[in-house]
């Protein structure tokens, strides 16, 4: 059986995903526009958390100062999701060469985020994903972390929603 969804149902989905798009090339341009965090959104990141730890892969159980993948990690007990960026699944992957990039990108972030201190700062346009999550920018020198994810092919600009990467 078909659920038909209603036309003002409809209409506030598109509007969502309008929203998402315009906040995605905002957040895309002010991040690739220049090697380090744009002013404007440099003025929009609030609550800013010096974090200085040693992190290592995740493991079953312990959960506290650690990474997860690419774009998620545990800071003093806290579930954070690298709010500008989206890397490949390593839990859940579609297909051989999202584990393997994945992975990459998961060892790339354990490697930046052991370099030296960095802040997190919360993400201007909400502070939770739907799974709990709090959405943070990692910043070192006024560069995101997940930008040189980006740069490196390891991750993608956060577009709104994730996308394939097989």
């Amino acid at each position: 059986m078909a659920f038909k969804r209603s036309k003002k149902h409809e209409q506030s989905r598109r509007a969502h995903a309008i929203t998402r798009t315009i906040t995605a090339v905002a957040v895309a341009f002010t991040f690739n526009s220049t090697p380090s965090v744009g002013t404007a959104l440099a003025k929009t990141l609030t609550q800013a958390i010096v974090v200085k730890a040693v992190f290592r892969k995740c493991e079953a159980g312990n959960r506290t100062t650690c990474v997860v993948d690419g774009d998620t990690l545990w800071i003093r007990g806290e579930k954070i999701r690298v709010a500008d960026i989206d890397t490949p699944e390593v839990s859940e992957p579609k297909c051989a060469s999202e584990l393997a990039l994945g992975r990459r990108a998961t060892d790339r972030l354990i490697e930046l985020v052991n370099q030296a201190p960095f802040q997190f700062h919360a993400w201007p346009a909400r502070d939770k994903d739907r799974y709990g999550r709090k959405l943070r920018v990692l910043i070192r020198n006024g560069k995101s972390l997940g930008n040189i994810l980006v740069s490196e092919g390891l991750a993608r600009t956060w577009s709104g929603r994730r996308q394939p990467w097989c």
